[in-house]
């Protein structure tokens, strides 16, 4: 298992860094095709298992998730806002347990969209920003230390259960160590890439160097929504009763069982960005 996971951590690592270099078209097609897999994995496990040979469901989940990205691209990122009430919705009630939503496919159909598609598309929108690729680095290393944090403390100093229910090994310790280190990492990045808006011809900043609100912002609620983002997806595989989505990277799961703790990060930066005067 951990061979598996250091193969693929090797081959996945410098793709991801190549990722964060191509043109944003590239970018952007990538990423779109990523958040439809993950959005196949998570409508196909949903599956009854006399029906996971039945492709049409996760398929045409995938594509509803493909189009979503597609359109926040081609301008209608602002929009995105509108649908995060109805994703916050469909995911609490595919989590809580028992209820007509959760119980019928359409539901999990429409929750996998909605969970994947509008949080994606994120991704894209972020890199859509001013010193985008940038700030996605600042996501990326928030994210990682993060959970390299959890892990290392939780297993480490963990004694205290934080979730037994939803996720039986995460400990209060490692979630503390988790945002202690994300919110470091977090704070490092941006002052050592410094993504400020960029500079007209005279010198001028076209918008404005982002100020200490939104560092503050990005650091001390980027760590916080990834944990939260691992423990909805920690509840959804609870809920589905598997350990994970797919099992299309050895060692580690599949594509949604990286992207967790991404899929809520993202969104933070992006609005934090759009709503904190620079």
């Amino acid at each position: 298992m951990l061979t598996q996971r250091l193969i693929v951590a090797a081959i996945g690592l410098p793709l991801l860094a190549l990722l964060l270099l191509v043109p944003e078209p590239v970018f952007s097609a990538v990423v779109e095709a990523v958040l439809a897999v993950a959005t196949f994995e998570l409508a196909r496990a949903a599956q009854p298992e006399e029906r996971r040979g039945d492709l049409a469901i996760p398929v045409g989940a995938a594509a509803a998730t493909a189009l979503l990205v597609a359109l926040s691209r081609a301008g209608l990122g602002p929009a995105i806002w509108a649908l995060m009430p109805l994703t916050a919705i469909a995911l609490a009630l595919l989590i809580r347990g028992r209820n007509p939503f959760s119980d019928s496919m359409a539901g999990w159909w429409l929750g996998a969209v909605l969970y994947v598609g509008v949080l994606g598309s994120h991704f894209v929108l972020l890199r859509d920003v001013a010193e985008g690729q940038r700030w996605l680095v600042v996501l990326l290393a928030t994210v990682f230390a993060t959970d390299t944090g959890a892990y290392a403390v939780g297993r480490t100093f963990g004694r205290h259960k934080m979730a037994p229910k939803i996720s039986p090994k995460k400990t209060w310790e490692g979630a503390v160590g988790g945002y202690v280190f994300g919110a470091a990492a977090a704070a490092i990045a941006i002052l050592a890439l410094d993504p400020d808006p960029p500079l007209d011809v005279l010198g001028n900043e076209v918008v404005g160097a982002y100020g200490t609100a939104t560092i503050v912002a990005i650091a001390l609620g980027t760590p916080f929504v990834a944990e939260i983002g691992d423990l909805v997806e920690s509840g959804l595989k609870r809920r589905l009763g598997v350990k994970d989505v797919s099992n299309i990277l050895p060692g580690h799961g599949g594509f949604l069982d990286r992207l967790d703790s991404l899929l809520f990060a993202a969104p933070w930066i992006y609005w934090i960005l759009q709503w904190i005067p620079a």
